[in-house]
């Protein structure tokens, strides 16, 4: 059975989330900076369906180097 000690706060759960996202996105970085020529710009967007279906849309834009 699940009690109330086995469901983290939204606190915790937040933290989770970002401290996830913050690793993530630096391994996502430092694989896109091997062949961009320059910055990177990043966009993200988080939004919910009608049923409350969450969805998170991350987007990198950069230009890489030619490699002929």
């Amino acid at each position: 059975d699940i009690t109330d000690s086995d469901i983290p706060h939204h606190t915790k759960t937040c933290e989770l989330i970002l401290s996830t996202f913050s690793t993530m996105f630096t391994a996502l970085k430092a694989k896109l900076l091997v062949n961009a020529m320059g910055e990177i710009s990043f966009t993200a967007d988080i939004w919910s369906s009608d049923n409350l279906d969450l969805y998170l849309a991350v987007t990198a834009h950069w230009i890489g180097q030619d490699s002929t």
